[in-house]
Formats: C-alpha cells, structure tokens, sequence
C-alpha cells in the first residue's frame, strides 16, 4: 500500500524565515530587504502579493512580520538597511527544514481584499442563501441581480459596469481555488444570475 505524503502549510512567518536561511546559506550573512521581498514572492505568491494585484509583491506586509514577529523573537538583526539571521534563527530555520523535510506543502490561495469582500457579501444574501442553494431560482427576481452588484435600478452605465466587472473579478479569483464546494456553487451562481438577467445587462450596456 502506497503511503501518503502529509501536506502541511507553512505560516507566513515560517515562510520568511526559512527564505531568509536560503538566501544567507544557513549564514549570518547580511541580506537586503529588496531581495528577501523579490524571494518570498516568487517562491510563495500566493502568500506575498499585493492584495488586488497578484502580479505584484506585497512588501509592506512583509516589513510588518519580520519587525513584528521575526525580530520580536530575536530571530534577525537588523542595521544599515540589511537584515540577518541570529544564532537563534539559524538554529531555528535548521530545525524547521529539517521537520517538513519529506513533507508536501499544501498551498492556500490568498484572495485579494476585495473579492474577499464581495464573496463575504454574496455567500451571505437571502438570494444565494435561501434561493440558489435550495434550488428556488426561479423566484430570483431582478432586485436580487441589483442586491448581487451591490447596484440599483438608477446606477448609472459606467457604476454599473464597474460593479459587474469587480464581481467579475472576484469570481475569477475564487475560480482558483479548487475543491472548495462553496466556491463552486457561487461561480454557479455568478454564471446562473448573469445568464437570466441578460437583458438588463444588455440594456445598462447601451444607455
């Protein structure tokens, strides 16, 4: 019988301090900031981007846990804008390797703040709640299409556009997570509220 490989997550601040014992080679030496935020992204985007631009590294964030935490616990030093491990966090990041060694790590999607929002905002709304899910659609009027973009009836073209595209994309975002039944059923939403209130979108799209 096969053996199964436990996943496990890392924290953000065990994800730092290990990149950190990457760059310096289990070292004292001295790291600059630019390259310990440049490393975590392209090893961790998921955990490191810009909220609202996957695309970018979140640095800010960054600065917060190794002050914060990191150099809290005595793990860094820090002086003339470079950081470095101490004893302690060498010793430390060694023996962190050394656990998951052998270990798969199980990545979670980060979303960003605003989809999080919009999904806060959807999962919870009588439509979604106790419509969708219990498979009433068809008394899915056309105020809860307006509740669904947070829009009303006199939102204007470009308001209303917008809001369609932001929800859009928070679904997009969401659609990258696998395996999470909640997350299918509000792309199914999002795909069945859309289709049946074509026409309003068709309208708003040309007045």
């Amino acid at each position: 019988m096969e053996k199964t490989t436990k996943k496990i997550k890392l924290s953000r601040i065990e994800e730092i301090l290990l990149t950190m014992y990457d760059l310096s080679v289990g070292t004292k030496n001295n790291l600059r900031f630019e390259d310990i935020v440049v490393s975590l992204f392209k090893k961790y985007p998921q955990d490191f981007h810009l909220r609202g631009y996957s695309e970018y590294p979140d640095s800010e964030s960054v600065e917060k846990a190794i002050y914060s935490n990191l150099k809290r616990y005595g793990l860094i030093n820090y002086g003339n804008k470079n950081f470095s491990l101490t004893n302690k966090g060498i010793i430390t990041a060694k023996q962190l390797r050394k656990n998951i060694q052998g270990k798969k790590l199980r990545l979670e999607i980060r979303l960003p703040r605003y989809a999080e929002d919009e999904i806060s905002r959807i999962k919870s709304s009588d439509a979604f709640v106790n419509l969708f899910l219990i498979g009433k659609k068809n008394e899915i009027l056309d105020t809860d299409f307006y509740d669904y973009l947070g829009v009303t009836v006199r939102t204007g073209k470009s308001d209303f556009l917008g809001r369609l595209k932001t929800i859009g994309d928070a679904i997009k975002e969401i659609s990258k997570v696998k395996n999470d039944i909640l997350y299918e059923k509000l792309a199914e939403y999002h795909k069945f509220i859309l289709n049946k209130f074509q026409d309003i979108i068709e309208y708003k799209s040309k007045n």
